[in-house]
């Protein structure tokens, strides 16, 4: 693969470069390709980042740390200090769940603790890292609007710059360098049953209808924990509104972990996880996986794209 006139220009800066790892196929591609194909650390400092969220599949944090740590060397598990408890921890101190207008959920465990990293990182090297991310535009409408290069950050640093070494790139390309390295991806992509499009968080707030059945079969203890969270929500906020001389309505919506798209009101997680084994329009229930959704998710894997990430949980 041709190298870009960016990557070509990272390496003769000589910047430390900073490359955020999640666990998933395209940002372990692009640590593959900064190690194998550019060899960046013979012109740059390469620290790799990973933010603990405290939301993750148990699978994906071993996986992080027992594969992928032996062939990349250190990664930086970075947390959050003022939720020290990830997800969990900060919905019950806000007595909210993020939302697709509030997502403080990334601002909070995803950019700050990378943010205080990256701080690090060009106070040792007396100058600005650059940002590298597992971007690419094939993604989601969404994404196909990046360029590789741009000069700006989520991070509050100056100088910072984010690369986006991968931006062109195809599954095709990132199901090759992994054969390539003989490395397999997480074991979530490769399940049997409800193989997973995506990884991150378990589930995110914009989980598909697939996505959310996955999680309900296979961890039913994490909607056990959200079932929880909903539960220690509703009490802290009837508490709040209590003493603030509110009245507090029995008919009034409480907050919940899914809010149905075009804000059609929220619905506790029993009900979306009963929604998500339904046939589409979810009128009926599915007494069957499709058959283009019960092929081994290593076939899947190596033969489709992930959803559009503009999708989200829509009842």
């Amino acid at each position: 693969m041709e190298i870009s006139k960016w990557a070509r220009f990272v390496k003769e800066s000589g910047r430390p470069v900073v490359a955020s790892i999640s666990g998933g196929k395209d940002s372990t591609a692009m640590a593959l390709y900064l190690i194998h194909n550019l060899e960046i650390r013979k012109t740059n400092p390469l620290y790799f980042v990973m933010a603990d969220t405290g939301w993750e599949h148990g699978d994906l944090t071993k996986y992080v740390n027992e594969v992928l740590r032996p062939l990349f060397g250190e990664i930086a598990i970075v947390r959050s200090e003022k939720y020290p408890g990830g997800m969990p921890d900060l919905v019950r101190k806000k007595a909210f769940f993020p939302s697709r207008r509030f997502r403080f959920c990334t601002i909070e465990l995803k950019i700050k603790p990378q943010e205080s990293f990256v701080k690090q990182i060009a106070k040792k090297h007396g100058k600005p890292p650059i940002n590298a991310v597992g971007i690419r535009a094939h993604e989601s409408v969404a994404r196909s609007r990046f360029e590789e290069w741009d000069d700006d950050s989520p991070f509050k640093v100056e100088g910072l710059s984010t690369w986006r070494p991968l931006i062109t790139w195809r599954v095709a390309d990132v199901v090759a360098i992994h054969a390539e390295h003989n490395l397999r991806p997480a074991p979530l992509y490769l399940k049997d049953k409800n193989p997973a499009k995506r990884v991150g968080c378990w589930p995110c707030i914009m989980s598909r209808k697939d996505e959310i059945r996955a999680v309900a079969e296979d961890t039913p203890e994490r909607i056990k924990l959200i079932r929880d969270l909903e539960r220690d929500v509703e009490e802290l906020v009837q508490i709040r509104r209590q003493k603030n001389d509110e009245e507090v309505q029995a008919d009034k919506q409480m907050p919940k972990f899914f809010l149905a798209k075009d804000n059609k009101g929220y619905w506790d997680i029993d009900k979306v996880v009963k929604w998500s084994k339904t046939s589409r329009g979810g009128k009926q229930y599915q007494l069957f996986t499709p058959e283009s959704e019960s092929d081994r998710g290593c076939q899947m894997w190596g033969l489709c794209d992930i959803p559009d990430e503009d999708g989200e949980f829509t009842p």
